[in-house]
Formats: C-alpha cells, sequence, structure tokens
C-alpha cells in the first residue's frame, strides 16, 4: 500500500508597486511581476546606522545566547564539556526541510548569509526539483516594495527509491518546517542520514514532535539526534510564485533544547539530561550558528520561557481549529455562535489544567501565570478575534483529504494529561471526532474520483461505439 504524498506546501499599508530589486544585498531597478500580500512600508535607512543597529542586536543576542547556555550548565552541575576523546567537528551546513511560507523564508534568510556553505533545501520529488530548475535555483522574498533574490541555495531531491541508501553523508543541522502531522512521513525518506550527530530543529505551531520522531526512528539513545524546538512568529504571505514569500509583518524565531520527561516508578515525572553532555556542545553550536543571522532574529531560551511564549498558539489551534474543521466554518461563526463558546470555554479548561501540572514548567512564575484558565482564556479569544474571516488550516487539510495536526495538538494534551492524571474528556472527545471526519472526508474523495474515472472510461467508449455505428451506415 503506498504511503500518501507529503504535502510539504501549508492592518496593513495600502498596496503600492514594487520599485526596486535586490540581490543578495545588491540593488538594481527592474519592474516587478509577481503579485504580493499588502505589508508595511518601511522608511529608508542609511547604511551606517543599519549596519550599526545589526551589530547592537548581534551583542544583544550574543548575550542572550551566553545566559541559556549558563543556565544549561547550572542544571547539569558542571560545565559542557566533550567526553575524552577527539574534538567535535563542527558543521556550518544547514539543510532545510519544508515548501511552507516558514520553509522558503528561512531558507532565503540563510541564503543571505557569506559566513556559511549555501543553504541545502531538500525537494521530495522529482516534478517538485523539475520546477526548482525552471525557477532558476533561486528564492525570492517581497518585503514591502523590495524584492530580495537568492541564489546561494542548493536544491537537493529526496527520491523514495533511494530510500536507506548507504554511503550517503550524515545529515548534521537539519531545519524541518513541515506541517506536523506530516513530519514522520517526510523524514522518513532520509532518517538514514540522521544519528547522534544530527542536530533537528523542529519548527511548527504544536508540541509533541519530538516524542513522536524519537518513538519511531530513533528509540536506540545511542544514535538518537539531538533536537532543537523552535516557534515562529513572522507573519508571512503567499504569492504567486512557488519558491518565493512575502514578509506581512516581521517577528522572531525562539529556540529551545528538548529535553524528553520520563516518568519514575512513584509516578512523579524527571526530566531526563539528554542529549548526553558529548553531544549538547554541538546542538549549542547549532543553536549559535542560528541566533548569529540578525536576519533570522533567533533567541534561545529554558524550556519554561520557551513554553511561555509558544503556550498561546498551540491553545488556539487545540481548541478553535478542531471545532472550525468539525462544525465546517470559518473562525468568526464560532465567535458568533454562542455553543461554540461555552465548548471553546471547556476545551480551555482541560488545556489550562494540563499546563499548570507539566514538571518542565512547575518552577516558572510566570508560566503559572499564564496557565491560568481565565489568562488562557482571554489569550484565546484575542487571538480568535484578529483571526476575523480567515479559515482553519484544519478544516483546509480535511477538505483536501490530508493528514491533520490533531495529533500534535488535542492528542498532545490527552497524552500529557493522562500522564499527570488530569481530565481530559473533552479534548479526547473533538481528537476522535475530527480523526472520524478526516476519514470520511478521505473516502468521500476516493469514491468521487473513482466515479470520475468510470465516467471518462465510459465516455470514451461510448464515443468508439458511436463511431463504429456511423462507419456500418
Amino acid at each position: 500500500m503506498r504511503s500518501q504524498p507529503v504535502n510539504l506546501l501549508g492592518k496593513a499599508a495600502p498596496f503600492q508597486p514594487l520599485t526596486s530589486v535586490k540581490e543578495d544585498g545588491r540593488s538594481a531597478k527592474e519592474p516587478a511581476t509577481a503579485e504580493r500580500s499588502p505589508a508595511s512600508a518601511e522608511p529608508a535607512v542609511p547604511a551606517e546606522q543599519e549596519m550599526s543597529g545589526e551589530l547592537g542586536e548581534l551583542r544583544r543576542i550574543q548575550s542572550k545566547v551566553a545566559l541559556w547556555d549558563a543556565e544549561e550548565r547550572r542544571a547539569d552541575g558542571r560545565q559542557l564539556r566533550l567526553a575524552d576523546g577527539p574534538p567535535v567537528r563542527r558543521s556550518d551546513q544547514i539543510h532545510v526541510m519544508g515548501l511552507n511560507l516558514a520553509g522558503r523564508y528561512i531558507a532565503h534568510t540563510l541564503a543571505g548569509c557569506q559566513t556559511i556553505p549555501p543553504v541545502r533545501y531538500i525537494l521530495h520529488s522529482r516534478s517538485l526539483y523539475g520546477r526548482w530548475r525552471d525557477a532558476n535555483k533561486q528564492l525570492t522574498l517581497i518585503r514591502g516594495n523590495d524584492i530580495i533574490v537568492r541564489r546561494r541555495v542548493v536544491g537537493e531531491y529526496i527520491s523514495e527509491e533511494l530510500e536507506g541508501t548507504p554511503g550517503e553523508a550524515v545529515i548534521e543541522n537539519l531545519i524541518v518546517t513541515v506541517p506536523a502531522g506530516q513530519v514522520l512521513q517526510a523524514l522518513q525518506t532520509i532518517r538514514n542520514r540522521l544519528d547522534h550527530r544530527s542536530t533537528i530543529c523542529l519548527i511548527n505551531d504544536c508540541l509533541g514532535v519530538a516524542e513522536a520522531l524519537i518513538e519511531a526512528y530513533f528509540p536506540d539513545e545511542s544514535r538518537r539526534p539531538t533536537f532543537l524546538l523552535g516557534h515562529f512568529t513572522t507573519a508571512l504571505g503567499h504569492t504567486d510564485d512557488l519558491f518565493s514569500v512575502s514578509e506581512v509583518r516581521p517577528g522572531r524565531l525562539y529556540l529551545s533544547l528538548f529535553s524528553p520527561q520520563g516518568q519514575q516508578a512513584d509516578g512523579r515525572f524527571r526530566i531526563k539530561r539528554h542529549p548526553p553532555l558529548e553531544r549538547t556542545e554541538r546542538a549549542t553550536s547549532f543553536l549559535r550558528l542560528l541566533t548569529a543571522m540578525p536576519g533570522l532574529k533567533a533567541t534561545g531560551h529554558p524550556m519554561a520561557d520557551f513554553l511561555r511564549l509558544k503556550l498561546p498558539t498551540v491553545a488556539f489551534r487545540t481548541v478553535v481549529d478542531p471545532l472550525a474543521a468539525l462544525f465546517d466554518c470559518r473562525y468568526d461563526h464560532l465567535l458568533q455562535n454562542t455553543y461554540a463558546r461555552q465548548l471553546m470555554d471547556r476545551l480551555v479548561g482541560e488545556v489550562s489544567r494540563v499546563v499548570s501540572l507539566l514538571p518542565e514548567c512547575r518552577d516558572s512564575p510566570k508560566f503559572r501565570q499564564l496557565a491560568i484558565a481565565s489568562s488562557l482564556r482571554d489569550e484565546v479569544r484575542r487571538k480568535l478575534m484578529l483571526q476575523r474571516t480567515a479559515d482553519s488550516r484544519m478544516r483546509a487539510q480535511i477538505g483536501h483529504g490530508w493528514d491533520t495536526d490533531i495529533d500534535f495538538l488535542s492528542g498532545y494534551f490527552v497524552r500529557r494529561g493522562r500522564e499527570l492524571r488530569a481530565g481530559v474528556t473533552a479534548l479526547d472527545s473533538i481528537m476522535w471526532a475530527v480523526k472520524a471526519k478526516g476519514v470520511i472526508r478521505k473516502a468521500r474523495l476516493e469514491q468521487l474520483k473513482a466515479q470520475s474515472q468510470a465516467k471518462a472510461s465510459s465516455s470514451s467508449a461510448g464515443g468508439g461505439n458511436g463511431q463504429d455505428q456511423a462507419q456500418r451506415q
């Protein structure tokens, strides 16, 4: 049975015509041809002032990373150093997997850094690689009135037929922006190139993806990659080109080192020290590499701070997206429906209860404040109002017959809630309802496809019979 194709794709100023084109920092006058989402134009900044601002930003980032490293060392009680053996050779080569907006934006930003090798962009099909060649092997960012073209990108075609081919180089630094529900399938073709020397940065709006990868592909801790978790807040817009993206509103990339939680015999949880010390330095090197790029605006954080920054988005998608998918409606219709709001409040209460019990965050006062049901409810309502008449991503996924992210939204809180003995009845019911609707929709699409093929075949056969009759007459 063949696996389902991986879907790697997933108050502004008035529109003004594009006037300038930049390639790796060099500008030239050229008319714009691609449509873009409206974006706020920013006043021009002198080169000296811009350089000074970038240096200040870099110093601030380096200071933040130093503090983050210090907290990691204190957590373990000793310096992060390598075990006896040859020194680790750190690679600056970065691979990016994900043709969604975030993947394009991050690959474009990395391609603008002259101090690292050209970023390698993983493409999962031969036809997609052909489109990459037709697009002149370049990524384009539309920011305000500027079009910034980057060509320091190497497209790397990964074929399912080559899965498990021996002798391929290990991928040391991998950024994955694929939708959470498709990460397992997407990494299947390159898992033979990932081991204890690899660091995988997972950037999505969900939780629990690293745990799923460990269970599916890396149960052996001695051969397991290190994981970084990412939360990306830059608002992006679509264009007419598959390999371009528009920046609607600048944001940041928040990063944290992932440490699994283990349940002890007495039912209490402890945070395992994974990766081992000899691998933490490699992961921290990748984190430093990302935070040293001002265009990416990346910062490293302890897990409690990271979850505090990411939780509002995850809670919104956990509470609101499944309801929009089940009721087949836009976001604003949920806000206007009294019964839908009551159901959202119940889901928020269960999410809040689970979050308040998370062992990795119980020592953070700021996180505990956010975990209060009323605070979380206000955050979810605020985000819902900002969406206005937008459509739910999960509703679109079900409509196309694709896998949803439900296992890493409601599913994450259901799993953690059961581990922590918190009630998650409503979350559990909503999760299974979404899965059931997805199965029904896939079956319906397959039925429509079969009917269409049968109709086409019948029309072809009927046309031939008519011609035969005409010839006999």
